[in-house]
């Protein structure tokens, strides 16, 4: 790929931000004409993601690495996720179907999955707690491996795939979970169906139009030279800050209408200063692995991070149009069933959305090029994450239809 496309992926980035700005947590468009079964795609191990936290109420987990590279001669292998318990040895993650499972960018795969729910299994968690699993603990941990440096492609394909089931899925509950009086039930499984020759369904187009960007974010990730690393990684900044500032907005309303009913967790998200936020939420170690840049932020060395500064100064004020989208959304009232799983699963995204921008940043301030190829696969997560999950909200699946871990 030459470098111009990876700077064209960067930019066309620009324009979906634009879109996921004014849109996020909007259901308007069309149902999906109809959804294909799922493809089956080669299952490889997962690869160990740093430690996320987990909330006082969700049991804690441990995750390390089990097995290293093969031999040099042999097909590169990916580390395998490994529970540092006993479990049932039987474990497996069945998926509903989705109306595109593979992409440039992504290959959902359920067997690729199969290890993220045996730890979470191996760690207490509660294989029926779909929700928290598939669009909390199964996102997180993607994530956080993507940010980690020297990723083998296939495992990035991979990772992807888990965001964008995450993603789509989520969409899906959180359109049926949203309000006070939810109009879920057990979804009818669908019959496999093959795939329609070109399906244009909103929810096909979305996750096409999102993997095209995190096609172009992650090939800049894996071969294009320092320069153009640092290009998309600045390019992307205002983009992400809006993105931050949005969601920052929504969580805020969230916290401040619980349920009747409902304890309050107000004070499950501290902030001192617009990107210096942290949640108790959904703990993770990305939410601060990037700390050291909001120093830098306030007290500007360089003519880079008085740039930065001046765009977080800017884009301060897309919190108010995330209160204002939402403030909206509020008065319906939320449903007392999901709004804790709402509240982790949104300070989740808030905290990886920080990680986002000040990852870049840290690369294009401090011409970090290794910060900024992780950022850049962190941002592809990203995209596919949020992609997918507008896709969900506009998908005409039958309530209810969320992948399920199935322990036998």
């Amino acid at each position: 790929m030459q470098p111009s496309w990876y700077v064209a992926g960067g930019v066309l980035a620009l324009g979906i931000g634009a879109g996921l700005f004014l849109g996020h947590g909007v259901a308007s468009a069309a149902p999906d004409a109809g959804s294909a079964a799922q493809k089956s795609v080669t299952t490889p191990a997962a690869k160990s993601a740093r430690q996320a936290g987990q909330p006082a109420a969700a049991r804690s987990e441990s995750h390390r690495p089990a097995a290293r590279q093969a031999a040099r001669s042999a097909p590169r292998s990916i580390e395998k996720i490994t529970a540092t318990t006993t479990v049932a040895p039987n474990v497996s993650v069945a998926l509903p179907p989705m109306p595109v499972v593979s992409g440039a960018s992504f290959s959902v795969s359920a067997g690729f999955m199969k290890p993220f729910a045996t730890n979470f299994i191996a760690a207490g968690g509660d294989p029926a707690d779909s929700a928290r699993f598939f669009f909390g603990d199964l996102a997180v941990k993607s994530l956080d491996a993507l940010a980690e440096e020297n990723i083998p492609a296939p495992q990035v394909r991979l990772l992807m795939g888990n965001l964008a089931a995450s993603g789509y899925f989520g969409g899906i509950w959180l359109r049926d979970n949203l309000h006070t009086t939810p109009t879920s039930t057990l979804a009818i499984p669908a019959p496999t169906v093959p795939f329609p020759a070109l399906d244009l369904s909103p929810s096909a187009i979305g996750i096409r139009l999102f993997d095209a960007v995190s096609a172009g974010l992650t090939g800049a990730a894996a071969s294009a030279p320092d320069w153009v690393v640092s290009a998309v990684a600045h390019v992307s900044v205002p983009v992400l800050l809006a993105l931050y500032g949005y969601n920052r907005g929504y969580l805020q309303v969230v916290l401040e209408h619980p349920p009747a009913g409902v304890p309050s967790m107000q004070n499950t998200l501290t902030c001192s200063g617009f990107l210096a936020c942290n949640s108790t939420a959904f703990p993770l170690e990305l939410a601060t692995r990037y700390d050291s840049a909001l120093g830098k932020l306030d007290a500007p060395a360089t003519p880079g991070w008085s740039e930065m500064s001046m765009w977080t100064s800017v884009l301060e004020g897309a919190t108010s149009a995330g209160r204002f989208v939402w403030e909206g959304l509020a008065q319906a009232g939320f449903s007392p069933a999901s709004y804790t799983a709402l509240v982790q699963l949104s300070s989740a995204y808030l905290m990886v959305s920080k990680a986002a921008v000040l990852s870049s940043m840290t690369a294009y301030a401090d011409g970090d090029a290794a910060i900024g190829r992780s950022s850049l696969r962190l941002q592809a997560g990203l995209w596919m994450w949020s992609g997918a999950y507008f896709a969900g909200l506009a998908s005409g699946a039958a309530p209810g239809t969320i992948p399920k871990v199935v322990v036998v």
